[in-house]
């Protein structure tokens, strides 16, 4: 059974990873837990492209709303939901209230066998790479404070508990420098100090 949705107490069928995939559910995660477990819970996330919902709904709200939807046209039942979504390439993409599209999917899962993530086109939908989805949980951990500027020090730290090498600038509205100001609404100039010593690319 997936931990995730145990956790966060999603409501049974629906699989739906919100560390992975819900804004609001990663901050509450990553301002809390220790950097140790935010490691342990970053280490399955691939390195692709991850999209994530920028909405308000909770991910609670989001599987109940989709569980609604499921029971109106029927399609609830394991039978009826794999028949459901096997007419459409093996998936559906729903509306919700509040406007965000989610793709819904059958999973491995016998319990958990409605799969819902956001739908990369979505109007509530941010497309971010997974190792700068990585290194972005831990910087607000790392950082007491949000108002000290963004350094490669602290980036780079970052990026090596993840496992990932360090990058040779901060280029603004990109790679991480977007990710980091979209997540935490700070896109001022002054936060990104750029010291010219290290390797690689950002990403």
């Amino acid at each position: 059974m997936n931990e995730s949705a145990v956790s966060y107490e999603i409501p049974s069928p629906v699989l739906f990873n919100a560390f992975k995939h819900h804004r609001n559910h990663i901050l509450d995660i990553v301002r809390n837990a220790t950097q140790e477990s935010i490691v342990n819970l970053l280490e399955p996330l691939c390195n692709n492209y991850v999209d994530v919902y920028f909405g308000e709904m909770t991910p609670n709200a989001i599987a109940g709303e989709v569980i609604s939807i499921l029971e109106s046209i029927k399609a609830i039942l394991p039978g009826d939901f794999g028949r459901w979504v096997a007419v459409s390439k093996g998936y559906r993409k729903v509306m919700l209230a509040d406007g965000s599209e989610w793709i819904i999917r059958k999973s491995d899962d016998t319990e958990r066998f409605i799969h819902i993530h956001p739908a990369r086109t979505g109007p509530l939908t941010v497309r971010f790479r997974g190792y700068t989805l990585k290194t972005v949980c831990l910087l607000k951990n790392i950082c007491s404070d949000l108002q000290e500027p963004l350094s490669l020090g602290i980036v780079n730290a970052a990026r090596d508990m993840t496992g990932l090498s360090p990058i040779k600038n901060l280029e603004r509205n990109k790679g991480i420098s977007n990710c980091y100001a979209k997540f935490f609404d700070c896109c001022q100039p002054e936060y990104f100090k750029v010291i010219p010593d290290e390797q690689g690319p950002d990403v």
